[in-house]
């Protein structure tokens, strides 16, 4: 085996998982980082870092690779973008009064199969620095004049949630499995590269 068929090897490992590691730290901190980054700013630095691991898997193949390991490179680094969201839990919290009667709406749903209707209690709060103003959950927190702890990103970066909900929920299990399918089918691509048993 050519020293050239060695780097292709290891770039088809290395292009998933090292993508989704670097994916996962950027969604992370970008979530994380005192300087407030703006929600825009971190999503258009997770699209070209998608784009780079989509032109490097690219270039790894003479005759176009597997597209299914396409497919999963681009769901794994979804999945981990999603996961990297979800395990950011708000870094701060604000004790609010609810003022006045808290407003109750319904949210049908349609077609066969659909969820149970969603019942959103509306809450108009009072609290030290002005926000949350108003907080939407699907339960009631509080009745006028009562208190309620509220969890919020102080760069409003993530939409507030009540402070017993503030937990960590992600995890890598899923994207993962999907970026190590990615480069397992990357790697049975380039060993059937040039015969007659290409992988779709």
């Amino acid at each position: 085996m050519g020293k050239g068929r060695v780097l292709a090897y290891a770039g088809a490992v290395t292009v998933p998982l090292g993508s989704g590691a670097l994916l996962h730290l950027w969604g992370s901190w970008s979530m994380r980082s005192p300087l407030g980054t703006p929600a825009a700013l971190a999503v258009l630095v997770a699209l070209v870092l998608a784009g780079l691991a989509v032109a490097a898997h690219h270039a790894l193949f003479r005759e176009g690779g597997s597209v299914l390991a396409l497919v999963l490179l681009l769901a794994g680094l979804g999945a981990v973008w999603i996961e990297a969201r979800d395990s950011r839990v708000r870094g701060a919290t604000v004790e609010c009064v609810v003022v006045g009667k808290v407003r109750v709406t319904d949210h049908p749903t349609f077609g066969e199969g659909a969820p149970e209707p969603k019942r959103l209690y509306h809450h108009a709060l009072d609290c030290p620095g002005g926000h949350p103003r108003e907080f939407a959950w699907e339960r009631k927190l509080g009745g006028a004049g009562e208190t309620v702890a509220i969890a919020y990103d102080p760069a409003r970066r993530m939409d507030p949630v009540p402070a017993d909900e503030n937990v960590a929920r992600g995890s890598l299990f899923l994207p993962g499995a999907l970026l190590l399918l990615a480069a397992g089918l990357s790697v049975a691509a380039l060993a059937v590269e040039g015969t007659d048993d290409r992988i779709r």
